[in-house]
């Protein structure tokens, strides 16, 4: 399985899709479709997201949040 994504369509389908992320993440599936298609994360999401995408083994850059690494 491949182990860093670039896109959030990327990650929510390394999570099992749409239902399965909703499921995981506790939101409604159409709210996890709405980030596959804004192509972003919300900000307020950054950390349970992270600690939910590393027990999984799966990496995910942080511009998906609009945000910066260390310059």
């Amino acid at each position: 399985m491949q182990s860093s994504f670039d896109s959030t369509s990327d990650v929510i389908d390394a999570l099992g899709g749409t239902s399965a992320a909703a499921q995981k993440i506790g939101v409604r599936p159409q709210v996890i479709s709405h980030w596959r298609v804004k192509g972003k994360f919300p900000a307020h999401t950054y950390i349970a997201l992270r600690d939910l995408l590393e027990k999984e083994g799966i990496e995910a850059p942080d511009h998906l949040w609009r945000m910066r690494g260390a310059a």
